[in-house]
């Protein structure tokens, strides 16, 4: 590991600007420093008041922090802007759902580190890209599941390495109960188990299921929490909603990119010549999250105020067109 780096001094008026939004959907990561968000990252874990009582002490948190940031990759999207976003939105929703008071210390712990490293070291490309390519690290995970693997794997070694130690006041059980949860979560974020999380929820909001099958167990919370964050562009104000659908079919293109040169078929959503920007927004909206946001909304209540915002974004997105989408924004996104 190099040299961990000095935590930086805060810049206060964007520490107040922020502190303002952080525990609301409103928080807009894409307006401030990396620098800032690293005061950020450390806020939620003070407000929340865990760390005395997981017995991780403030400066190691800080390194570790500041290593996961050096350890996200400098992409469109799946970026350090992003983990931040994520870790801030899995903060909000928790606290809207009211789990930040149902989940034990360690739970509550498990649920922030899962958003912070829930993408550690994405390569700026999906898993059947990776597969499809014969990736070193498709073949460490045996195409399974290949980068939330690897996000897991790299958030442990970082989080036990010697320089760090974050966990080293933990007792085994306490060890076992976290790791569980960390892997978990992020195992939870592969898109292609979203219709097994669609379809048990189905069966949790049905009417027709029996009351005792209807009960929905923490850890199962946990993930759909980090599920809705790690998709939550499209539940944000719609001017911050917009940069993040630059930056994400940004990506796209640039993995279509990739597959031309390297001959493999090419990915329809990465195609930058026939793909729409706006046209993949609504149809995220429309056939994929729209209604998992629905289900959510029907098995957690709490929630379904904060996902009216994502319907009023895709009703904004019919007044839109790529060209005037990539106008307004220039590149200031």
């Amino acid at each position: 590991m190099s040299t961990i780096p000095e935590w930086p001094p805060r810049n206060e008026a964007n520490f107040q600007r922020g502190k303002k939004a952080l525990k609301t959907l409103h928080f807009d990561a894409l307006s401030f420093s990396s620098d800032d968000l690293l005061h950020f990252c450390l806020e939620i874990f003070l407000e929340l008041d865990i760390l005395a009582r997981v017995k991780v002490p403030i400066d190691k948190l800080k390194r570790f922090i500041l290593v996961v940031r050096s350890c996200m990759f400098d992409n469109p999207y799946h970026n350090w802007y992003h983990a931040i976003d994520v870790t801030q939105t899995v903060y909000s929703l928790a606290i809207t759902a009211g789990m930040t008071k149902q989940l034990g210390d360690i739970e509550v712990f498990a649920l922030i580190i899962s958003g912070l490293c829930h993408d550690l070291e994405h390569p700026g490309v999906n898993n059947p890209f990776l597969v499809a390519s014969r990736s070193d690290l498709a073949t460490l995970y045996n195409d399974r599941s290949v980068l939330e693997n690897h996000h897991c794997c790299r958030a442990f070694q970082l989080m036990l390495h010697s320089e760090i130690q974050l966990l080293s006041e933990f007792t085994n059980a306490e060890y076992v109960s976290f790791r569980a949860v960390v892997l978990n979560n992020i195992l939870a974020t592969d898109m292609a188990r979203h219709g097994e999380y669609t379809t048990k929820l189905k069966r949790l909001t049905d009417p027709a299921t029996p009351p005792d099958d209807r009960k929905i167990d923490k850890q199962f919370e946990m993930e759909i929490i980090i599920k809705c964050a790690d998709t939550s562009n499209v539940l944000k104000p719609f001017n911050v909603a917009k940069k993040w659908a630059m930056r994400v079919t940004d990506e796209f293109f640039l993995q279509g990119d990739r597959e031309k040169a390297c001959g493999m078929p090419l990915t329809p959503m990465c195609d930058r010549t026939c793909q729409g920007r706006v046209a993949l927004q609504k149809g995220f909206v429309d056939f994929v999250i729209g209604p998992y946001y629905k289900l959510v909304g029907a098995a957690f209540p709490a929630l379904s105020e904060v996902f009216g915002l994502m319907w009023e974004n895709r009703e904004s997105w019919n007044s839109y067109d790529d060209r005037m989408l990539g106008e307004e924004l220039g590149s200031s996104y």
